[in-house]
């Protein structure tokens, strides 16, 4: 039987890809995060609006509760800002990595950083697949991405099928801005 082929690329992301990807992470991840978080800043805004211009009486408890909502938006914003600022400046937004694909494994490398070992396919807990690059998760707190220009286009539909087979419903097509092709 003969081995699956192994699809290695290598790549830099760059500090802006970096940053749709914080976004993405924070407010698109799931489908309706940004319609809640959306719904909640409004309904802050309402309560803020009734409170002081209409002079709706609110306990100081329903006060505190759309203060914090009101606020909870721009600290979501700063928090990417700032990452988006760490990573700018850090020596990992010039760092080229490397992803191995294969049907059985996954493999991530930094170069100058120690060589990650084989991840079988169930320790990846998703794959989005978005515009301009696939964001892979090892767990809820690490992702990686995988630029689609560093992918030849021959080979998209063969690591997108890989990623669908593995992942099931845990692979996702989130191409925002583009007709999605499968």
């Amino acid at each position: 039987m003969a081995a699956s082929p192994t699809y290695t690329y290598t790549f830099k992301v760059e500090p802006q890809m970096f940053r749709r990807a914080l976004y993405f992470n924070t407010f698109g991840k799931q489908r309706i995060q940004s319609v809640i978080i959306a719904a909640m800043a409004v309904m802050g805004v309402g309560m803020l609006l009734a409170n002081l211009v209409f002079h709706v009486e609110m306990t100081s408890v329903m006060q505190l509760c759309y203060i914090v909502i009101i606020a909870a938006v721009p600290l979501l914003l700063f928090s990417c800002e700032h990452s988006y600022r760490d990573y700018k400046k850090s020596p990992l937004a010039d760092a080229v990595r490397s992803v191995s694909i294969n049907e059985d494994w996954l493999k991530f490398k930094v170069a100058g950083g120690a060589d990650s070992e084989k991840i079988e396919w169930h320790q990846v807990s998703a794959v989005f697949e978005l515009a301009e690059f696939f964001i892979i998760y090892r767990d809820a707190n690490l992702m990686v991405l995988l630029p689609k220009s560093a992918v030849a286009a021959d080979e998209l539909p063969k690591i997108r099928a890989v990623m669908r087979h593995n992942l099931g419903r845990g692979f996702h097509l989130r191409r925002i801005g583009q007709v999605a092709a499968a």
